[in-house]
């Protein structure tokens, strides 16, 4: 046995010797900061996901309410990305007893998420808030006559999410925040004047990033995040992440998943 390792060790060429040994101590270094960094968090530790039809998924018995079913654990995190986050924080870490919620309301707006912001978030006393929502703003704005889009306006969203974050870290000056920015893709009816649609999305993402900073938020740029996936995937059509230019399909709500898990 002695011998068949030495023959074994000796055929191994020194930079392949080098990268094992490199990526040994990778391993090493890398995965448990990976672990501690979810290991650190509480027991019974509360994850809150709210926003529109994006972070909805669905959840619960379909309704535009989020007076849905809460006793079916088959449902109640939505088939989106938070279901992906809940379902790998949930199973690793089975011993922290983890409470996740998905307070995600499709066709939401920054305005409709402020009326139900005590009930679908204080109430909830989350220890950690994750808030995606602005697509819908957007639409609207763009749809709206001048009343619609003064109460709509990007102005009118940042005063809005400026209020429910600080009321949220009132609540909870310990809350940890993830903000994710709305996005906008070039399919359907958005492929049509695609670039005013862009830069009307991003007037919305701008404030979201500026909210980041002011608030000492983690950070998902769902744009950026999409366009990646676009530029390293040429061949494969945008549609293949985003259905209909501004929902996301399962391959979507992978790469959110992905990034939320990273952005922690």
């Amino acid at each position: 046995m002695k011998k068949k390792l030495v023959k074994f060790v000796s055929a191994i060429s020194f930079p392949s010797l080098t990268v094992l040994l490199v990526a040994a101590l990778v391993f090493v270094l890398v995965y448990p900061a990976m672990k501690d960094s979810f290991s650190k968090k509480e027991k019974g530790s509360v994850f809150l996901f709210i926003g529109d039809s994006i972070t909805d998924g669905n959840w619960g018995v379909k309704s535009h309410t989020s007076k849905r079913s809460y006793k079916d654990l088959n449902h109640i995190y939505g088939h989106g990305y938070v279901f992906l986050c809940a379902s790998e924080m949930m199973s690793q870490y089975p011993e922290k007893e983890f409470v996740f919620h998905n307070r995600g309301i499709s066709g939401n707006t920054i305005v409709d998420m402020a009326s139900r912001w005590q009930t679908d978030c204080l109430d909830l006393q989350p220890d950690v808030l994750t808030v995606m929502v602005g697509i819908n703003d957007a639409c609207y704005y763009q749809a709206g006559n001048d009343s619609v889009r003064a109460s709509l306006s990007a102005q009118a969203y940042e005063t809005n999410y400026r209020q429910l974050l600080d009321a949220s870290l009132q609540q909870n000056p310990d809350l940890q925040i993830i903000l994710i920015t709305p996005f906008i893709a070039p399919v359907g009816k958005y492929q049509i004047d695609y670039d005013a649609w862009y830069t009307l999305v991003q007037s919305y993402a701008d404030v979201v990033k500026s909210l980041a900073k002011d608030y000492d938020a983690s950070l998902i740029d769902s744009q950026k995040l999409f366009e990646q996936a676009w530029k390293k995937h040429p061949q494969t059509p945008v549609s293949y992440w985003v259905w209909d230019g501004i929902h996301p399909t399962a391959a979507g709500h992978s790469l959110m998943a992905k990034a939320w898990r990273e952005a922690k």
